[in-house]
This record gives C-alpha cells, structure tokens and sequence, in this order.
C-alpha cells in the first residue's frame, strides 16, 4: 500500500507527495491557491490524457516524463493565444514539428519484385 502525504501551505497550495516527490495518478499533484495544477509522477510533470500544467491565467503546458511534449499539437499554450511546439523537449517551428509528426507513407499493398517474382506487400 502506498501512502501518500498531502501537505496544505498557510496560503492554500496543495501537495501530494510520495517518497518526498510530487506525485499523483487520480489528479493534478500541486493545486496552487490561484488555480494552478500540476500533473506529476516521481517528481516529474506528467500527464497523458491532457496539459500536466494548468496556469490560472489560462495557460497550458503538456509534459510527459519531465519533458515538453505533444505530438497532437503545441505543447505550450499561452493564455494571449501565443503557442510553442516542442517533442521530447526539443523547441521546434511549427513547420519544423509539422513535418516531425506527418504520417509516414504506408507500403501496404505495394508491389515489389525479388528474383523475378512479384509480391504484394501486407500488414504484419
């Protein structure tokens, strides 16, 4: 069983802690008395399923593992609609992350020829 301790400072911010690090699965692991989250495990920003930092201005940023990431779109979204694209914490233009997260090309259902035969490509 894991026991976790949650600390609640005098001005209101909330902590869950595990082992002395932030950490939380059902919820964000730092509730800010102004309305900031933050999402972490082990100590690290993390969270799949949605931004790990809500700033109360509106702000969002999307972490996994400790590092700015998304591959879905900007990884930071500043309240003034202003937006950066980062993947595994690497700063990138919005072309630059564009062409980085483009589908490759399938080669299902392609032919190819070996020694004279010809086969048609398919899933595995």
């Amino acid at each position: 069983m894991k026991i976790y301790t949650v600390k609640v400072s005098n001005n209101g911010d909330k902590e869950w802690l595990l082992n002395g690090k932030l950490n939380r699965i059902d919820g964000p692991a730092y509730e800010g008395a102004d309305g900031s989250k933050f999402w972490c495990l082990d100590g690290k920003l993390h969270r799949v399923d949605g931004p790990a930092v809500d700033w109360a201005d509106g702000s969002k940023e999307w972490w996994l593992d400790g590092k700015l990431h998304r591959t879905n779109g900007p990884a930071v979204e500043y309240a003034d609609g202003t937006k950066e694209w980062y993947l595994d914490d690497t700063k990138l233009t919005h072309s630059q992350w564009k062409q980085a997260v483009k589908p490759k090309p399938s080669c299902v259902g392609k032919m190819v020829e070996v020694d004279g035969v010809k086969y048609r490509l398919v899933a595995a």
